[in-house]
């Protein structure tokens, strides 16, 4: 019997009737109850999950959120403590759980459900036993307002809460239920259909840390813009399509509106980088779109038209592949820019306000594009297939457009309008006090945290019945404007009853600016705190890094805290845009992680979700588990990389045989399928995105870097290979790798510029790009021929000027790679000083996924919290400490400090077998490091250059007499040892 059929017994997993449920809402949320007997006992434990996610409370008390994202065939369950919060008697178990018919980056769509079970033992010793069935409870929660504009492509839904309805009292025992509680429906034992394995939680619970605002960046009155239209069209675009990836769609949308005077009117749209491309017919009449991105990346975009009195037909093409099926459009006054408001009707029907054509609901799969030129709606309304959009699939609230489109009134409050402006940033019973500022208006607070943060956002207040509190987290201000999210709803609204209330945010956010903007108040409002409930996977300051360059310090701990915001239930590529784990991004953090907060266990997981993409997918894919099958190459490559490097670091051989078989799987799949007769190289199908720079490596091309990738997996899987006695295989990985490295040496390298080209496209011409990434990899991966070596080196400090550069702090991990590998670590501190240094001048308190160059000037990142720019945090204590493996799992440590100029460092990494402490300190004529290893583990200490004889070197503690290897001055230590270095010069 497994472990989770234990835990389980005799639960059942239950559901509820999906009818008392609109089949059009993507997202909703159940309330569960039950009531049971208690009898006083030593301990208790929960066991529980659901599908998609359950927020559990004990007699009102708060359990927990979960379960971690997994695949649905192996489903994860939590365990909690839960003694403390029973009671002898009668006690109460609620569960909320949130349900999501679309499938997410984090989640695929599959069956709504709950399982739990709570079990103990009596003072007495009697065993006792709750466990879900169909004697609980259900009804649907409706303060949860829906449907609400999706937070972003790869994230679920916008956040509306409206405490008017709310249940009070549901969570603790005694409260009455009501017919609208119905019998929950039993849908099978643990184990069944599609939750086939359950397996326990495999990481720790996530923190549940208060951080309160450090202060106000800003505050005053703002004017809120009128309505927009605003709805989600992926079931009319694609009607039983719940997946997470870029469709193909064609439809239209079309509406009347009736004006009284003529308008020059601007019709703005928000996103068609990932969203919609939505092209504007009035009247049948196409109007040119203008592109009105400026620094944004996420591909503003308006339409202009003069409109005449009177009634006009608007259609709404909607054509091309998209992520994201948010339909939001704004409208504007062009001579003024005020907002103004279009009303949409649909003569003679009052079902709806707008209407939808879809290319499969006609004959023709191109006739939106003819009925867009349709001039009236007297002669759309005589075509077949039109489908009325009822006034329910209209979002609730658009809470990000009523935050970008407020005009500022004032950037200030006297005080007849605010009291204790600053009260509600801490933790005490003061408040901040807000004066209703009238109709049409709000009053907007901006709360300042001292530093990015990720979490639940948390607040309390008293207000009157009706108050609306909008609140949306960004990420960064630049040149003193707010840098808005054009793709993501990072939005929460709130609508308050009357008196005090608390509200705690299910949905995680990351942000360092959180506003709130009250509006509707009918009274006073008063604000006791707005905090974040910081979550994420438990970084004690295990190990760490400081020296005498308090740039360099800073630009660490900006590193370290970057990390920590991207471990989640899975290292994420960022806490706020995406909150995916892209496998990539991940091979970046994971080893930061580990050494520095002892996050193994969240490494060994991340490893384990990408192997199960294999499953469904030949390699594995670039982020999981996700509604997107996708692979990206490279991604590919790096975890298996990473499978050999956790093995390196950890030593962790059962983990490594358990991988060997996928990672195995992964190679024969390239060599057996992806082979070009023609050359012997791999020619990759699948997405071959390296950096986002203009390289070009298109997708089915032979691109170099896959190669070079391909190789040093082949070279890093021969090494397990040989430990797990397949001599076969660590023969067959070899030869591979030799002839791949063989070909790309023939087919990819040009002799008149002396470097490898990115590709041969697919009708086998070469290309005329050539990278700095490409050549760094190839030097790297150890693809060059020794006569081709130099000239790969002297690009890694002065590549040619034609080269495409390295455009991201990711692709900048590599060029440290390699700088290290070069031993030209002057220009690897000096690259590490550069790029992140010009974060922190920026005011940056974490890392940024680009630099700038990417988009324009004004807009230097995308994402200002990215997991794959933590760069730093590795190389900078195993660079100026000298910290690395000799053998796997730490058994024997190399420690090679290098001054680079710095006068002295110290620091700490987690291993395997304990801490491993460096501290050095350089004087004019001395040098001097004392290093303290883990009990058993053998150290080699290696020390700097410097013109001396054995004589001038002191050793205490347990170090060896100094000894020669490779010309450098080398003393074996065991436990503590302390070596001094008596000298002209040490160089640094």
């Amino acid at each position: 019997m497994t472990l989770a059929l234990t835990d389980f017994g005799e639960a059942q997993w239950i559901g509820f009737d999906h009818s008392m449920l609109s089949n059009q809402e993507a997202a909703s949320y159940v309330c569960f109850r039950h009531e049971f007997q208690w009898e006083p006992m030593n301990e208790a434990l929960l066991h529980i999950t659901a599908d998609y996610r359950y927020t559990v409370w004990l007699n009102g008390h708060f359990i927990g959120q979960g379960p971690v994202r997994g695949w649905t065939q192996e489903w994860f369950y939590d365990t909690y403590e839960v003694e403390a919060w029973l009671q002898p008697g009668i006690n109460a178990i609620a569960v909320l759980v949130h349900v999501l018919n679309t499938s997410t980056f984090q989640y695929i769509a599959g069956k709504p459900g709950l399982l739990a079970r709570l079990s103990g033992r009596s003072l007495s010793g009697r065993p006792l036993e709750v466990a879900s069935g169909q004697d609980w409870k259900w009804r649907r929660h409706f303060s949860f307002g829906s449907p609400t504009p999706r937070i972003s492509s790869q994230q679920a839904y916008a956040e509306h809460y409206d405490a008017g309805p709310e249940l009070p009292g549901w969570k603790v025992a005694g409260f009455a239920v009501n017919e609208e509680w119905r019998e929950a429906l039993p849908l099978g034992m643990a184990g069944c259909e599609p939750w086939i394995k359950l397996r326990p939680r495999d990481i720790p619970l996530l923190t549940e840390d208060e951080v309160y605002p450090a202060g106000i960046k800003s505050f005053g009155t703002v004017t809120l813009p009128k309505p927009a239209w605003s709805m989600d069209l992926r079931q009319w675009l694609l009607p039983g399509v719940v997946n997470a990836s870029p469709n193909a769609v064609c439809g239209m949308v079309a509406t009347t509106v009736k004006l009284d005077r003529p308008i020059y009117a601007r019709f703005c749209f928000q996103d068609r980088t990932s969203g919609m491309n939505v092209k504007l017919y009035v009247d049948g009449q196409p109007v040119t779109s203008r592109d009105v991105s400026g620094s944004h990346w996420s591909g503003l975009y308006d339409y202009e038209v003069h409109m005449d009195e009177g009634e006009h037909l608007l259609s709404f093409l909607i054509e091309g592949t998209a992520h994201d099926y948010h339909f939001q459009v704004s409208f504007q006054e062009v001579e003024s820019g005020r907002s103004i408001a279009l009303e949409p009707r649909l003569p003679g029907i009052s079902e709806g306000r707008f209407v939808f054509f879809g290319a499969s609901l006609l004959e023709d799969s191109a006739k939106p594009r003819s009925l867009a030129a349709v001039g009236s709606w007297q002669l759309l309304i005589a075509f077949k297939g039109m489908r009325i959009i009822p006034h329910g699939q209209e979002h609730v609230s658009n809470v990000f457009h009523q935050m970008t489109d407020a005009v500022v009134l004032s950037r200030s409050l006297g005080t007849d309008q605010v009291q204790g402006l600053y009260s509600s940033c801490g933790g005490n019973a003061d408040y901040t006090l807000l004066r209703d500022p009238g109709d049409g208006k709000a009053v907007r607070i901006i709360y300042e945290f001292e530093q990015m943060t990720a979490g639940w956002i948390e607040f309390e207040i008293c207000a009157e019945e009706g108050a609306i509190v909008d609140g949306y987290g960004f990420e960064a201000y630049q040149n003193g404007d707010i840098v808005h999210m054009h793709s993501m709803h990072n939005t929460l609204r709130y609508v308050a009853r009357k008196g005090w209330q608390r509200y705690r945010s299910f949905i995680q956010r990351g942000f360092r600016y959180w506003v709130i903007q009250a509006s509707n108040l009918s009274g006073d409002l008063k604000i006791r705190f707005a905090r974040c409930i910081q979550r994420t996977y438990p970084s004690p300051r295990i190990g760490g890094f400081r020296c005498g360059d308090e740039r360099l310090n800073r630009i660490f701990e900006m590193s370290r805290r970057t990390a920590q915001l991207c471990s989640d239930d899975a290292f994420v590529d960022c806490p706020t845009y995406e909150q995916a784990f892209w496998v990539g991004d991940a091979y970046v953090m994971s080893g930061v992680q580990a050494t520095l907060a002892g996050a193994d266990p969240l490494v060994r997981r991340s490893l384990r979700l990408a192997a199960a993409s294999m499953n469904r997918s030949p390699v594995v894919e670039s982020q999981v588990p996700s509604g997107w099958e996708n692979v990206l190459s490279t991604w590919s490559f790096l975890w298996s990389i990473a499978c050999e490097e956790y093995y390196g670091y950890w030593g962790d051989a059962a983990f490594a045989e358990e991988m060997y078989p996928s990672l195995l799987k992964q190679i024969r799949y390239f060599r057996d399928e992806c082979v070009d007769e023609g050359t012997g190289l791999i020619r990759s199908p699948f997405w071959n995105l390296l950096d986002w720079a203009a390289m070009d490596c298109p997708d089915g091309a032979i691109v170099t870097h896959v190669n070079a990738w391909f190789a040093e997996s082949c070279r890093r899987i021969a090494q397990l290979a040989d430990l797990f006695g397949h001599k076969q295989d660590a023969m067959e990985l070899r030869s591979l790798r030799a002839t791949i490295i063989a070909a790309i040496n023939v087919h990819l390298w040009s002799g008149e510029r002396q470097a490898y080209a990115d590709c041969i496209h697919k009708d086998g011409s070469p290309s005329s790009v050539f990278s700095e990434q490409t050549n760094l990899l190839c030097y790297l991966h150890d693809v060059a021929l020794p006569e081709r070596q130099s000239a790969l080196l002297s690009y890694l400090t002065e590549p040619p000027v034609d080269f495409v550069r390295c455009a991201t702090p990711f692709m900048r991990y590599f060029k440290l790679q390699a700088l290290e590998k070069a031993g030209m670590l002057k220009p690897l501190v000096q690259e590490i000083q550069d790029t992140w240094g010009h974060m922190l001048e920026q005011g940056s308190t974490t890392c940024w996924e680009d630099m700038p160059g990417r988009w324009s000037s004004a807009y230097p990142t995308r994402s200002y919290c990215h997991g794959w720019s933590v760069a730093p945090a590795h190389f900078l204590p195993r660079i100026i400490l000298g910290i690395t493996p000799i053998e796997a799992g730490f058994k024997k440590v190399r420690i090679a400090p290098q001054p680079i100029g710095l006068h002295w460092a110290e620091g700490k990494l987690n291993t395997p077998e304990g801490l491993v402490e460096v501290r050095w300190i350089k004087g004019e004529r001395e040098f001097k490091v004392d290093v303290r290893l883990p009990r058993g583990v053998l150290g080699e200490v290696i020390l700097p250059p410097a013109p001396l004889t054995a004589d001038g070197i002191i050793v205490s503690g347990s170090g060896t007499p100094p000894y020669l290897t490779a010309g450098k001055w080398t003393i074996s230590v065991q436990d503590e040892a302390s070596i001094t270095i008596v000298s002209e010069a040490v160089e640094s």
